[in-house]
C-alpha cells in the first residue's frame, strides 16, 4: 500500500509517497521524477516501481520535485537543477534521519531532468549516506530538432505538451507500451516550467562531464532504444558513461524495445528489478568500498 507524506524542509513542504518495506538490509530508495510529472510517474497501476518495492521488502519514496504536485517552489522562482538539488538534499536528509535507522544508506533514482538533478545531488557530497544513482531517460546530446522546438518555444508561463507530442517523444512505438498505460499515466502528468526545458538541452549538456566527474558512488545508467529526446546510440551510452570516471563501477545498457518513459513500457518491471538489484548490490559492497 503507498502512503502519502509530507516533509516540511526548511518550512517548505515536500511532499511524497512511500511504500514500505522491511527487508533486512535493503537500503532506503528514493525517486525523482522528470519533467512533465510529479511523483505518480512511478505509481502507475501495473507499472509501480512502489508496488515492486514494497513486495521485495525496499522500503521506496516517490518525491515531487519542487513545484510539483504537493510541493511548494522554491523562493524567487528558482527553478535550476542546482537549486532543485540543495532543496532535495536537505529533503532526503529528512527522511534519512526518520526512516534510515537500520537501514546501510540510501539509494538515489532518477528519470529525466530527475536523473540531471540525482547527479546534481550526488556531486553535491551530501552528508547523508549515499550508496549509489541509478539514472534513465537522460543524455548529454539531443536531436537537432528538439534542441531547436525547446528554444522557439513562446517565453512565459509552464508547457504543456500536447498529448499526441507526448506519446510520440516519451513512449516507443507499439508493441512496446500498452495504450491503457499511457492513459492511466496521464494522472502524473503536469506542465513543465520552460526553464527546465532549455537547460535540459543548454545548460545539461555543457555542465554533465563535470558534474559526472564528481560523484564517487556506484552508477547505474539505461537509455531506451526509442528514446524521442536524446540521440541514442551505443557510442553515446558508452561516452555518457565514461564521464563517471570517479565512481567505483558504472553499469550502462541501452535498452532495445522501449522508449523515453520506460518506467511505464512492457519492459518496466525489468527495469525496476535491475535497479532494485543494483540497490541491493550498492549496499551489499558498501563495507568493502568504504573500507
Amino acid at each position: 500500500m503507498t502512503t502519502d507524506v509530507d516533509l516540511p524542509v526548511s518550512g517548505r513542504k515536500v511532499a511524497g509517497s512511500r511504500a514500505g518495506g522491511s527487508a533486512a538490509g535493503a537500503p532506503l530508495v528514493v525517486a525523482l521524477h522528470g519533467g512533465g510529472y510529479n511523483r505518480r510517474y512511478f505509481d502507475v497501476p501495473g507499472h509501480s516501481l512502489l508496488d515492486l518495492g514494497a513486495a521485495t521488502g525496499f522500503p521506496v519514496f516517490s518525491v515531487d520535485r519542487p513545484g510539483y504536485g504537493g510541493s511548494a517552489p522554491l523562493p524567487g522562482g528558482a527553478t535550476s537543477f542546482g537549486d532543485h538539488a540543495e532543496a532535495l538534499d536537505d529533503a532526503i536528509g529528512a527522511l534519512w534521519a526518520e526512516h534510515g535507522e537500520g537501514r546501510p544508506g540510501v539509494v538515489l533514482l532518477g528519470h529525466s531532468i530527475g536523473s540531471a538533478i540525482a547527479v546534481h545531488v550526488a556531486a553535491r557530497h551530501p552528508h547523508w549516506p549515499l550508496l549509489g544513482i541509478s539514472i534513465h531517460g537522460v543524455g548529454d546530446r539531443s536531436p537537432a530538432h528538439i534542441v531547436d522546438a525547446w528554444r522557439t518555444l513562446p517565453a512565459g508561463g509552464p508547457v504543456e505538451l500536447p498529448a499526441e507530442q507526448r506519446r510520440a517523444l516519451l513512449y516507443g512505438p507499439e508493441g512496446t507500451v500498452d495504450a491503457g498505460t499511457v492513459e492511466s499515466a496521464k494522472v502524473s502528468v503536469e506542465a513543465v516550467p520552460l526553464e527546465e526545458m532549455l537547460e535540459i538541452v543548454g545548460g545539461w549538456p555543457e555542465q554533465v562531464a563535470q558534474l559526472a566527474a564528481a560523484v564517487i558512488v556506484p552508477v547505474q545508467y539505461t537509455l531506451a532504444e526509442y528514446d524521442g529526446l536524446w540521440v541514442v546510440e551505443e557510442s553515446r551510452v558508452a561516452a555518457f558513461a565514461g564521464y563517471f570516471n570517479a565512481a567505483p563501477w558504472v553499469d550502462a545498457r541501452l535498452q532495445a524495445g522501449a522508449g523515453h518513459n520506460l518506467d511505464h513500457h512492457r519492459l518496466s518491471r525489468a527495469l525496476h528489478l535491475r535497479q532494485l538489484a543494483f540497490a541491493s548490490e550498492c549496499a551489499a559492497r558498501m563495507p568493502a568500498a568504504r573500507g
